[in-house]
């Protein structure tokens, strides 16, 4: 196979390919490897790579599908073989374990250890014929909208070098647009599938909590996993081949897409419900698609955004600090002394002790407003099928837009340096930090916290040749209905993709 029609194609024609006998699993893997070579020592998307392991598994796959085509029957008969065989995929270095490899989370103290076994749900993605051969780039413990961790570096947008593509999954993101793997490994706390798919042009799908198969509940069900893909058919095999496969009684999101949705009320909101005004380019980008539906006969009804500021800095902000805490005490396990500087940056030491010093009423009274906002929120679904927002407030962020500045290093070390709680009531400056980031990505934390399920649509690119997603959101399990939303769009020809600089 050529690298340039490896490259045209999605994981689901590849698979058709593979079944049919026409390429094996060890070509694609080497295009993946060739491509890799060409693009990653510009992007940095890509921080592990396993090659020896992958060429393994990717001759296993083809060993056995050619046993089978020699049985009595012609070919590979359907669900004899794993439904995404051959498929070359990249692996987000979060949480996710693979034998064999690292699991650094994007940090310098995780960077001795190395995994025994495959997670369940590593097991699961080999189970489902993925030829994983490399972890892709995070932020620090997934904590950032954006890709730049000191560890490893920053990871760069394959539509413009100087921007960011996003986080926390910027690394995956940035090897499906570029063509590297046709999916990626996500996953997603409080946008990390979303932001980084707006950021490259991608789909972006953060399931509904509890919907994939075999995912361990990370961080009390706030993270789910999921994948970056090209095309919407890629994003339900994937989908399918984790929910536990299709039946008479579930036909599946696969063959679900294909029924365009009908008689929709779908709200339209563009307000940053922090303050900040939303950029043009995204507002632009929300009512493009917008326009497209209501040609759909789409019922469409702007409202203000229905998130209010208190959500960030008093909900959302006491419930990641305690799971950082708790991640930075797991580190502390490993390393058998306390981190330091030399193992963890600044803010996610400052973030870990805010919830080493959360008292457990605060942190209760926190999740039980969780629970409120869902039922608001499965409230408001009675009246709207779908939210249309954007994805973030701006097109992807310039490299370097999100770090700490030296003198906020400073203070931060001064705080996390005093004694028990006295400099971290120092007021407002923890919520400051954390707003500023918020201020980027106020669209997507909710569905984090209801558990709903949210999509990135590439529907939109800048003047300047930048990718802008806009966010679809529903009721919990109502994954189908924003995938076959997706989808009808995509047959339409919705989708806007930049060119590649690499």
């Amino acid at each position: 196979m050529k690298l340039s029609e490896y490259r045209r194609l999605d994981a689901t024609a590849l698979v058709e390919l593979w079944r049919s006998g026409e390429v094996s699993a060890v070509e694609l893997l080497d295009c993946a490897a060739d491509r890799l070579e060409e693009a990653n020592p510009a992007l940095n998307a890509l921080v592990y790579t396993a090659y020896d392991v992958a060429r393994a598994d990717a001759a296993r796959l083809d060993r056995s599908r050619s046993e089978l085509a020699s049985g009595p029957h012609s070919g590979v008969p359907e669900g004899a073989v794993p439904p995404l065989a051959g498929v070359p995929f990249a692996v987000k270095d979060l949480g996710v374990e693979i034998a064999g490899m690292p699991l650094r989370a994007g940090c310098r103290g995780w960077g001795g250890y190395q995994s025994r076994s495959d997670s369940r749900y590593g097991r699961r993605l080999r189970d489902i014929g993925l030829v994983i051969f490399g972890k892709t780039n995070t932020s620090e413990l997934g904590l950032y909208p954006v890709t730049e961790s000191r560890a490893y570096g920053a990871c760069r947008n394959p539509f413009d070098l100087r921007y960011s593509p996003g986080g926390a999954s910027g690394g995956s993101a940035a090897a499906v647009s570029a063509g590297i793997v046709p999916i990626a490994g996500s996953s997603d706390g409080g946008g990390a599938i979303r932001t980084p798919a707006s950021c490259c042009g991608l789909v972006g799908l953060k399931p509904s909590r509890g919907t994939i198969a075999d995912g361990e509940e990370r961080w009390s069900g706030i993270v789910t996993e999921g994948c970056v893909s090209r095309s919407v058919r890629d994003t339900a095999a994937f989908l399918d081949a984790l929910h536990g496969g299709c039946s008479e009684d579930r036909p599946g999101f696969l063959r679900g897409i294909r029924h365009r949705p009908k008689d929709l009320r779908v709200a339209v909101a563009t307000s940053n419900p922090l303050g900040p005004t939303t950029h043009e380019a995204c507002k632009a980008a929300v009512h493009h698609v917008a326009s497209l539906l209501e040609s759909m006969s789409v019922v469409i009804e702007e409202i203000k955004t229905p998130y209010s500021i208190e959500l960030y800095p008093q909900l959302f902000l006491p419930v990641v600090a305690a799971e950082v805490a708790a991640d930075i005490a797991e580190l502390g396990e490993f390393l058998g002394r306390r981190p330091g500087p030399r193992d963890l940056e600044p803010d996610t030491r400052l973030l870990g002790e805010v919830g080493r010093r959360l008292s457990a009423k605060l942190y209760v009274e926190a999740r039980r407003s969780w629970r409120r906002l869902a039922q608001q929120t499965a409230a408001f679904h009675e009246q709207y099928d779908v939210l249309l927002t954007p994805v973030i407030a701006t097109p992807p962020p310039r490299i370097g837009a999100l770090t700490t500045s030296l003198r906020e290093q400073m203070s931060i070390e001064s705080l996390t340096r005093t004694p028990m709680g006295r400099g971290l009531a120092r007021p407002g400056f923890v919520e400051r930090l954390a707003l500023r980031v918020f201020a980027l990505m106020p669209f997507t934390p909710p569905a984090n916290m209801t558990g709903q399920p949210a999509i990135s649509l590439p529907a939109y690119v800048t003047g300047d040749g930048l990718p802008v997603g806009v966010q679809a959101s529903a009721a919990h399990g109502q994954d189908l209905l924003l995938l076959q939303l997706a989808a009808a769009l995509e047959a339409d020809g919705a989708w806007r993709r930049p060119q590649l600089v690499v």
